[in-house]
């Protein structure tokens, strides 16, 4: 919305460049950011603030001239100010309905329809299904605002903290590697793009670091399903910064274009090359051979609850060093999840702020290949119990008589396990 207002561009450069700030490349950006942030709330409120009365004025203005022309005939100066009102009027009606748009987040209408009403009724449905008046948490309702901050806030502070003991090791399993150029190739500098933006990439090539504040995230509850009052009917969706948005963009488009050489034909999803379709059409092909061929077979369902936030860490990085991700890729992907700073919304206003210790998030472009990778670990588990005579895999036989054994299908965090049912 604010692009549509004419010379923004220009006086927002001129802000930009007017804020002087020395250290390090993401300092720098941190604190311009910062600083930036009062400039763009008072613009925003002179000139959106008062779109209506700007609107009226425009209106008035408009409506004048053209009862003048009623009566008598309008000279040339006066022709140009009822252009000028008419243009005015026109600016910020478009502005408005732009404004609601956004606010109703209903893309399928067209820009220029002129359902300013339509775009303020679903603005405000929207915020009256986001708007959580109670919640139960584990059985117990809270009622007032106040503990309703607190409590959501205690549990995702809970939810996201690792809480230590005893952790079984992977050492004995054994993984795809990459080779050493497909590392270096993961690694290579970035080029292109703006000065300050670029240096904020080279400066995170070269230490593996940026700034702490770059990391910090607005968590918002997202309702699952109409009426949500429970905790557990909550999506927790995580808002990142957007310096940090790119950067985990560029670092994911260079992890996806490896991942293939590591991770097992079993998964599908978030892989270059596969697409998570083909393993519905496994998964329906191989329950369609086992109802054909009358033999008993068990096809088991694994929802890991909370896959993401329950995350470790320490293990998500074992499982790269295994496979042949080098150390500063390691250093990088730990600094992206260990700066990370929660502030959960609730109702439309932060609640807390707290460091996590466990837990990947929805919202962070890095987040899918990396749960793909500790999914991996789950895949191999699978595949040693069938070796060990733990499991026994199903025989899909196609047309021509020849089969293959199928164990498992992995959907992100969806889990397909195929067995033979035997007594023993």
């Amino acid at each position: 919305m604010w692009l549509k207002v004419e010379g923004f561009k220009e006086v927002l450069r001129k802000w930009w460049e007017g804020i002087q700030v020395s250290g390090t490349a993401s300092y720098i950006l941190s604190e311009k950011l910062k600083a930036l942030k009062p400039i763009l709330k008072k613009w925003n409120t002179e000139v959106f603030g008062q779109i209506k009365v700007k609107k009226q004025e425009a209106w008035n203005s408009l409506d004048f001239w053209d009862k003048e022309e009623r009566v008598r005939e309008l000279s040339l100066e006066e022709e140009e100010a009822r252009k000028e009102a008419r243009e005015m009027y026109k600016k910020w009606v478009l502005l408005e309905e732009t404004s609601w748009r956004q606010k109703s987040r209903e893309i399928w209408l067209k820009e220029g329809d002129r359902n300013t009403r339509f775009f303020h009724q679903m603005a405000n449905a929207h915020r009256r299904r986001n708007q959580m008046n109670r919640v139960k948490v584990n059985g117990r309702w809270y009622n007032e605002e106040r503990e309703i901050k607190e409590e959501v806030c205690r549990v995702y502070q809970g939810l996201l903290a690792d809480p230590g003991g005893w952790k079984p090791r992977i050492d004995a399993l054994m993984f795809e590697r990459l080779e050493e150029g497909d590392v270096e190739g993961a690694g290579e500098a970035f080029h292109g793009g703006g000065e300050e933006v670029m240096n904020f990439f080279r400066q995170f090539h070269e230490t593996e670091s940026f700034v702490r504040s770059l990391n910090a995230t607005f968590l918002v509850l997202i309702p699952k399903k109409g009426g949500a009052e429970d905790l557990k009917d909550f999506r927790p969706i995580s808002l990142v910064e957007g310096l940090y948005k790119w950067l985990a963009k560029v670092l994911a488009n260079k992890m996806k274009g490896v991942l293939a050489k590591v991770i097992s034909t079993s998964q599908n999803a978030f892989v270059e090359g596969r697409q998570i379709m083909d393993t519905v059409l496994v998964a329906n092909e191989a329950i369609d051979s086992i109802v054909k061929s009358n033999r008993g077979a068990i096809l088991c369902k694994l929802d890991i609850e909370k896959a993401y936030d329950h995350v470790n860490w320490d293990f998500l990085l074992a499982m790269m060093e295994k496979m042949g991700f080098g150390e500063r890729w390691c250093r990088r992907i730990k600094w992206c999840l260990s700066t990370v700073r929660y502030s959960v919304m609730v109702n439309g206003s932060p609640t807390g702020f707290f460091q996590s210790s466990r837990g990947l998030r929805q919202g962070d472009p890095l987040s899918p290949y990396l749960f793909v990778v500790v999914m991996e670990a789950f895949s191999v588990l699978i595949k040693k119990a069938v070796v060990g005579g733990f499991l026994a895999p199903c025989l899909i036989r196609g047309r021509g008589g020849e089969g293959v054994q199928i164990s498992h299908l992995l959907f992100a965090d969806d889990t397909l396990i195929f067995c033979e049912a035997m007594e023993d």
